[in-house]
């Protein structure tokens, strides 16, 4: 039982693992979206100013410059999409490892549980055997007469 439960702790501390590396994952994964949700603020203000413009070519320029941000800007969304469903996915995933760590954990329990119950057992049966050698003993003793007291009381008699 003991080999058991040694076991289970190594695999405790194997699903231990996963759980932190998931859970590594799960924050890369939310700080990655923090910047995509970073970068669409940037480029929003960023399409959003007003330059002076005084000819046709600086208008153009301003349109083309525009026209790129919101096209990155349309982009960093697509990926923010993408990086909020991997996220998503991720947490389903650290919410599995999880949950079988839990399980395992009350298992630990269980056996260590059932494993201090079976060694409390077999204490009660050496001390029951004790007491009960101790008790055939006395009452052994009370029965037979001492060697020494039987001689002293047939002299007298």
């Amino acid at each position: 039982m003991k080999d058991r439960i040694r076991v289970l702790n190594r695999l405790a501390g194997l699903r231990a693992l996963q759980v932190r590396q998931v859970m590594g994952r799960v924050t890369y994964q939310q700080n990655l979206c923090q910047r995509y949700r970073n970068n669409i603020a940037a480029l929003t203000r960023l399409c959003d100013v007003n330059s002076v413009t005084s000819t046709p070519l600086q208008r153009h320029n301003v349109q083309q410059y525009k026209a790129t941000l919101h096209a990155m800007n349309n982009l960093q969304v697509r990926e923010l999409k993408l990086a909020e469903q991997n996220l998503d996915r991720i947490q389903q995933e650290l919410f599995a490892v999880m949950r079988q760590e839990k399980v395992l954990a009350q298992v630990i329990d269980e056996k260590m549980r059932v494993w201090q119950a079976s060694l409390a057992l077999q204490e009660q049966k050496i001390q029951d055997g004790l007491a009960s050698q101790a008790w055939w003993r006395n009452s052994v003793d009370a029965v037979l007469p001492v060697k020494g007291e039987e001689g002293h009381s047939r002299s007298r008699g």
